[in-house]
C-alpha cells in the first residue's frame, strides 16, 4: 500500500508540472476562491501583512492581497505559472537565482510579491523571513498521505505567534473516485500538535467547475499559532 501511495504522489507531482504546459489548466480558478472571499478576515487581522501561499500556481488571491496593501510570498514547483502570474497581471518583475537552494525567485520590482520556484521541502523561514498569515488552497490537500507530516512540519516552522493559516480541502465523491486527501480537525490537531489551535470553519458544496472533476465538497480550517 505504501508503495502505491508513493507512486501516486510522484505521478501527481509530475502531472502538476505537466498540467501547466497545457492550454486549459483545470485546477486553476480564474475567480477569487469562494471560501477566501467569505473568510479572509480571519487571516487578515491588520494592514500590511506578509501572506504565504504554498503551491500557489498563479492564484488570483495573490493579486487581490497585494491590491489590499499586503505583501505576498508564494511558492511553486513549476516555472510556467510563476511567469504567467506576473505577465497576466501586468506586474513588472525580475528573476533571480535562489541562494542556498536550487531554484529561482520571481520578484515584483516594487517588492510586494515574490514567488519562489523550488522544492517545498527545502523551503524555510531562513529563505522567506517572517510570515504573518497563510492561504493554503490545495497545498496540503495535494500531498500524498506519507508526505503530510513533512509538509506540516515545514508549514509549522514558518508560522510565528498569532499567525493564522487558512487551509482548504477538496473532498472527493467517494462513489466516483477513491481519493482521500482531505483531513479531519482531529487529524490536523494531532499533526500540528501543541501550540496550535484548529478551528473547523465551514463545509460547502463544491462549485460546478470542481463537481465536474468528481469533487463533492470543500472544507475550510483556521489553524492558529498560539
Amino acid at each position: 500500500m505504501a508503495h502505491h501511495h508513493d507512486q501516486q504522489h510522484k505521478m501527481t507531482v509530475g502531472m502538476w508540472k505537466e498540467c501547466w504546459n497545457t492550454p486549459n489548466v483545470a485546477f486553476h480558478n480564474p475567480n477569487l476562491n469562494e471560501l477566501f472571499i467569505k473568510y479572509h478576515d480571519k487571516m487578515l487581522t491588520r494592514p500590511g501583512m506578509r501572506i504565504f501561499v504554498p503551491l500557489c500556481g498563479k492564484a488570483v488571491e495573490m493579486k487581490w492581497l497585494v491590491d489590499q496593501g499586503h505583501k505576498v510570498v508564494g511558492l511553486e514547483a513549476a516555472p510556467v505559472p510563476c511567469k504567467a502570474f506576473f505577465e497576466e497581471n501586468n506586474i513588472p518583475y525580475k528573476i533571480h537565482e535562489m541562494k542556498g537552494i536550487h531554484g529561482e525567485k520571481y520578484e515584483s520590482l516594487d517588492h510586494n510579491v515574490v514567488i519562489y520556484c523550488c522544492d517545498f521541502f527545502l523551503f524555510s523561514k531562513d529563505v522567506c523571513g517572517e510570515i504573518d498569515g497563510i492561504w493554503d488552497s490545495g497545498g496540503l490537500n495535494s500531498m500524498d498521505v506519507e508526505d503530510r507530516d513533512k509538509y506540516i512540519h515545514r508549514i509549522r516552522s514558518l508560522m510565528g505567534k498569532g499567525c493564522v493559516n487558512l487551509t482548504e480541502f477538496v473532498n472527493f465523491d467517494k462513489s466516483i473516485v477513491d481519493i482521500t486527501w482531505s483531513m479531519t480537525k482531529e487529524e490536523l490537531e494531532r499533526e500540528f500538535g501543541e501550540g496550535f489551535k484548529v478551528e473547523d470553519i465551514t463545509q460547502m458544496d463544491a462549485p460546478k467547475r470542481l463537481k465536474d472533476q468528481s469533487c463533492d465538497s470543500l472544507t475550510l480550517f483556521a489553524i492558529t499559532k498560539t
